[in-house]
């Protein structure tokens, strides 16, 4: 009675459906096992990753990315309740949304990982959306200190097991002269290695919000990182496109910024109705009237950039519909559990993306929000 007390005070959510998630994931554990046991008998044989089979790459690629995600959300629980014992069994609903975001796709993983490891003959599904990115981050003000405890322990164990499989990824590689990529990746791992460092040498519980903020950013650009580095390791012929396009690095898919050169201001809208609307005057000025009124683009572009790296990671799809009011975004259907906007969303859920300066000339706040369906046909 008491945390539920204490919880309600708080206002934290029951974690029980979280902690049965958690424990149907503990699987990906025995998977990693396997898949690096894989990669050590086929170094022992001189097997280098570009020589290694189809499914033996794939296996290890999707059990290290079902790795990462389940040991971020475990220790997302784990440093919560840690940090105050009396609300064990509660969330902050930040941290809840956050542990959904990263257990909503570990199965996803565990499975294609069990599928290679079953099938000799098994090829990589949609390489060019390789190497996959970490699910978008619930944004957190100000973040609380055991998010950053949370993420220090996971990048600890990550760093741990990519260093590892680093080491094993050199001895055949120079075998067969692949020394270019060979230092690629070392580079990466330094950077995500010096980023960890930083943010674990900065780190102090009681410090202000500014240096929380600065170790937030450096842990996830480590793990960002980290979870790159991991299937590259196991599949380097995507080096050769690593850094442009899908898949391109923790910085691929932003958005610029109003203002520069290669700002498009279309970039919310409903892609298959761009060319309609930008013949339209009136839309034209709702368009420039909604970013001159937006009075924080980069928080506007940041969840779009959300919904970019969902579309791309096919958790979300484009249901072919629009709504209603400028900037005219797609309609969205979830196809997995995700997290934009820090909105919760479940498979076979509508959404769309509203943005809209209009209620700032009754000096309301500004709109920039996840809406939920279901949606209806517009008479307009």
């Amino acid at each position: 009675m008491l945390t539920r007390v204490i919880a309600g005070f708080r206002k934290e959510v029951p974690a029980r459906t979280l902690e049965s998630i958690q424990r149907a994931g503990v699987g990906v554990y025995r998977a990693l096992d396997d898949a690096e046991a894989v990669r050590r008998e086929l170094a022992g044989q001189g097997v280098s990753a570009w020589r290694m089979p189809s499914a033996a790459a794939a296996q290890q690629l999707y059990a290290w990315n079902a790795y990462v995600l389940q040991t971020l959300g475990d220790k997302m629980i784990d440093a919560d309740y840690r940090g105050d014992s009396r609300t064990a069994g509660y969330l902050p609903k930040v941290t809840a949304e956050q542990v959904w975001a990263f257990f909503g796709q570990v199965e996803r993983w565990l499975s294609l990982s069990r599928q290679a490891a079953a099938n000799p003959g098994y090829r990589v599904e949609e390489p060019r959306y390789l190497p996959a990115d970490l699910p978008g981050w619930v944004e957190i003000e100000p973040c609380p200190a055991a998010h950053l405890e949370a993420m220090i322990a996971a990048c600890a164990s990550v760093r741990e097991h990519a260093e590892v499989a680093l080491g094993t990824f050199e001895i055949t590689a120079s075998q067969d002269g692949r020394h270019a990529e060979i230092a690629r990746l070392r580079q990466l791992a330094a950077e995500a290695a010096t980023s960890s460092d930083y943010a674990m040498q900065a780190f102090d519980r009681a410090a202000d919000r500014r240096l929380h903020e600065v170790v937030e950013e450096r842990l996830r650009r480590a793990l960002e990182i980290y979870y790159h580095l991991g299937q590259l390791i196991a599949m380097p012929v995507l080096l050769k496109t690593y850094g442009r396009g899908h898949g391109a690095g923790p910085m691929a898919g932003r958005l610029p910024l109003p203002g520069s050169g290669d700002f498009d201001p279309w970039c919310l809208t409903e892609r298959d109705a761009v060319r309609r609307w930008q013949r339209d005057p009136q839309a034209r000025r709702a368009i420039n009237d909604l970013w001159r009124g937006d009075p924080d683009p980069a928080a506007t572009l940041a969840i779009q950039e959300q919904l970019n790296a969902a579309l791309r990671r096919d958790d979300i799809r484009r249901t072919g519909a629009m709504y209603y009011a400028p900037p005219w975004a797609p309609i969205y259907r979830a196809q997995r559990p995700v997290v934009i906007g820090r909105r919760w969303l479940q498979p076979g859920q509508d959404f769309t993306f509203e943005v809209s300066a209009e209620p700032l000339r009754y000096n309301r706040p500004f709109i920039r929000q996840i809406v939920t369906g279901p949606f209806h046909q517009a008479r307009r």
